[in-house]
């Protein structure tokens, strides 16, 4: 296996084990004065984004206020430190927050018993991160390329139309009653709003059009204004004026100031059993989104991604962090994109950015309670619109019927089904069009148009020849995907009547052969041997040879009729043309098959 295709492990001028602090060691030994000062603007900056959106997202995960203020203060140092980007932001995000809820909501009631719910919470985030922590030990960081487009699309569209749909109560200033008969996706909010239609608050919906409107409206002055946060205090000014209490609107419920003491959350091998799906899925899509954001960014600054030290980063962070009672987070497009807008030159603006959140939590706490439920659920209206792939949908739907297929049943998945099991189905439709489309096998047959005319390259239809020489060029991968079709495309050569004395194959195009395609072309070859044909193979990589070796086929088609890739031009193929007329005391014009393949020669070896 060549180095491009083994993970190589980070290295350090110290020991071992500062190897995943390298991206912390290298922004250190480069940091300076002017650095520093850009880096405390831009962390203030995205601070006073972040306050209202890590409270809001953790509502949406089930989990009070405080629980998403603590994930992005701890978790967005740890993140951001261990990190291969510089501007990667760490904490709550939407799409985590959702899979949370809909990975716990079915085994514990979030209002009727509150700890068991968060202590699974806290154990989610473990798993999490042992598994990516896993992932990254195997080298698996560049699976994530295997992910199509199409599958984001699908769930985070769904993801916005479910965090759309799951705020409705509170945006109608409906009082939550605990779940709804463990009704999976969009239906659970639409049965709790349907039940409570007459409780609906005109001051929770006056509050929440309010804040929809100064968030959009600050937003569209500057993206670099902190909309929601000025939102969300304007909707806690009018409660105080107001003198609105409880009884008069749902509000948040009082934040303890402070933070959380360690404390390991295990619940038992029973409920790590019953999380593992959703921590899985918790898991890989917090690779996808950390891995997706990390190159967006890079693609503006030229600097290097590794996915598997993201796999490490955000492993390591979700298993510490459980034990501070932090929720599983990932790295946040949002704020990391406004990183990078307010200037940020390092990976230090994001370690600010999480101290002036808890500075800001700390200093205003006692204030949280004046905050309607209705103001945050405002907020993530306007995300949740945002997660909507507007642009992308038609563009998919027009250029590509597969891809079309997978956004479409991944974003239906995303909306009916438990979010874990959506993610599993997209992936999983990815992966079958991924080896739909691998498994098409390629053979063209090279014929002579005209008596002395040049060759002509068209597949391989005629089963019923009466050519004495065929020549074979194979493309791609031969794999057990493509082993019964390339049997059945033979088969009709080597049959007695068929006229074929000598089959040339030409594997240049060929990129690899497994065991179960390599069967298929022994049998052929035994075949034809047997009603007194042959078989040449030309074009041959120095790769591909020790494997025809080890099994045993260059043997059976002996080593007069097998030519490995040449030093000149086409030379493998003229040489096995050669043999080929001798077997078959046939005439084949070179001359012409040279200038036909000349035409196309980037594609063939040289």
């Amino acid at each position: 296996m060549s180095d491009a295709t083994v993970p190589q492990p980070a290295t350090t001028d110290g020991p071992f084990w500062l190897a995943p602090l390298k991206p912390a060691i290298e922004t250190i030994k480069h940091y300076n004065l002017h650095k520093l000062r850009k880096d405390l603007l831009a962390g203030l900056t995205v601070s006073v984004v972040e306050v209202p959106q890590s409270m809001a997202y953790a509502i949406v995960a089930g989990v009070p206020p405080q629980y998403g203020l603590y994930t992005s203060v701890i978790q967005g140092v740890i993140g951001a430190l261990l990190s291969s980007s510089e501007h990667m932001t760490t904490g709550p995000t939407n799409t985590q927050s959702l899979l949370i809820f809909s990975a716990l909501y079915r085994l514990a009631d979030p209002v009727g018993n509150p700890d068991l719910y968060l202590q699974l919470v806290f154990m989610l985030a473990m798993l999490k991160g042992i598994i990516q922590l896993a992932f990254a030990a195997a080298g698996m960081g560049n699976m994530v390329r295997y992910v199509s487009r199409s599958v984001i699309a699908g769930l985070v569209s769904g993801a916005g139309i479910l965090i759309f749909f799951g705020q409705l109560p509170s945006f109608l200033g409906v009082r939550s009653s605990g779940s709804s008969g463990g009704l999976p996706g969009i239906a659970r909010p639409i049965q709790q709003l349907a039940q409570h239609l007459n409780e609906i608050n005109p001051r929770a919906v006056m509050v929440g059009l309010a804040v929809v409107a100064i968030t959009v409206g600050v937003r569209l002055i500057s993206k670099l204004l902190p909309g929601a946060l000025i939102a969300v205090v304007s909707a806690a000014t009018i409660v105080w004026a107001m003198r609105w209490t409880t009884a008069d609107i749902p509000l948040i419920k009082e934040i303890p100031r402070g933070f959380p003491h360690f404390q390991i959350a295990w619940a038992g091998w029973d409920w790590a059993e019953k999380l593992f799906g959703g921590a899985l899925a918790l898991a890989v899509i917090g690779m996808l989104e950390s891995v997706a954001i990390a190159k967006s960014i890079a693609a503006r600054t030229g600097e290097e991604i590794n996915p598997n030290q993201e796999f490490f980063a955000q492993g390591f962070k979700n298993l510490l962090t459980s034990c501070f009672q932090c929720i599983p987070g990932s790295g946040s497009f949002t704020r990391s994109a406004l990183d990078y807008a307010a200037g940020a030159e390092t990976r230090f603006g994001a370690v600010f950015n999480a101290i002036f959140v808890a500075i800001i939590f700390w200093i205003a706490a006692p204030l949280a309670q004046l905050i309607p439920l209705a103001a945050l659920a405002g907020v993530l209206f306007v995300i949740a619109v945002g997660l909507i792939e507007w642009s992308y949908i038609p563009r998919v739907l027009y250029a590509s019927r597969p891809d079309a297929v997978v956004f479409a049943i991944t974003l239906v998945a995303t909306l009916v089904v438990p979010l874990e099991y959506a993610i599993f189905i997209g992936i999983f439709l990815n992966i079958a069009l991924y080896l739909r489309q691998s498994s098409r096998l390629h053979v063209t047959e090279m014929i002579e148009g005209a008596p002395g005319g040049p060759f002509q390259e068209r597949e391989l239809t005629d089963r019923s020849g009466t050519r004495q020489v065929m020549f074979l060029q194979v493309e791609g991968d031969l794999f057990f995907g493509v082993a019964d079709e390339l049997r059945d495309r033979l088969a009709p050569l080597a049959r007695e009547g068929s006229g074929v004395k000598v089959v040339v194959f030409r594997l240049r195009r060929t990129h690899s052969i497994d065991s179960t395609a390599l069967y298929v072309l022994e049998q052929f070859t035994r075949d034809m041997k047997d009603r007194g044909g042959y078989v040449v193979v030309c074009g041959v990589r120095p790769d591909l040879t020790p494997v025809l070796r080890s099994f045993g086929l260059l043997d059976l088609i002996g080593k007069e009729n097998f030519f490995e890739t040449g030093l000149g031009v086409f030379a493998s193929a003229k040489a096995a043309l050669e043999r080929a007329k001798q077997l078959a005391g046939v005439s084949i014009d070179i001359a012409s098959l040279s200038a036909t393949l000349q035409d196309d020669a980037w594609a063939y070896e040289i």
